[in-house]
């Protein structure tokens, strides 16, 4: 039994680690350092006995938080120097260089904006925006009423927008 929980667990494994790195980066934003967070995370999990992981109606959701509290233990300790997202996505080949310089460019700068929203904003958009979550899902992870979480994606995104607008309206 031991060993069919421990290889159920490393089939899960690959797309929740990817999850988790995705979440670790947009709150530390050092690569580096997500890395490191995944790690101790997903360890964390392995040598957790598995029936008592078995015990858990969504693992994912488990490790969502286990990550976001690891990264924000993290932030308070001032262990982390925050360093900038340089890393551009790249587009397929049909686009124009002008047109995926913009979009690179406009990419950093929504990222910069994001990293720069508070703490509860920052994690819901990353959750529901970018992790594409439920409602149900970020509920369970931030431990807040479905509507209070449409409230703070609400204020982020039109703050996000403002910002990003004035950047592109006006520059720097």
């Amino acid at each position: 039994m031991q060993l069919i929980l421990k290889e159920s667990f490393l089939n899960d494994l690959p797309p929740l680690k990817n999850k988790l790195f995705r979440i670790a980066k947009r709150l530390l934003v050092s690569k580096e350092e997500a890395e490191d967070a995944t790690q101790e995370i997903l360890t964390k999990l392995w040598q957790m006995d598995a029936h008592n992981r078995a015990k858990f109606k969504n693992l994912e959701a488990y490790g969502v938080t286990m990550i976001k509290n690891y990264c924000l233990d993290r932030l308070k300790s001032k262990q982390v120097q925050g360093r900038a997202n340089q890393e551009v996505p790249q587009l397929s080949s049909g686009n124009s260089l002008a047109r995926t310089l913009d979009f690179a460019d406009a990419t950093q700068w929504v990222s910069k904006i994001i990293n720069k929203l508070p703490e509860k904003e920052r994690i819901i958009v990353q959750l529901r925006d970018i992790e594409q979550y439920s409602f149900k899902e970020i509920e369970s992870v931030v431990d807040l009423p479905e509507a209070t979480i449409r409230v703070y994606l609400s204020r982020a995104r039109k703050k996000i927008r403002t910002a990003f607008l004035k950047i592109d309206n006006y520059g720097l």
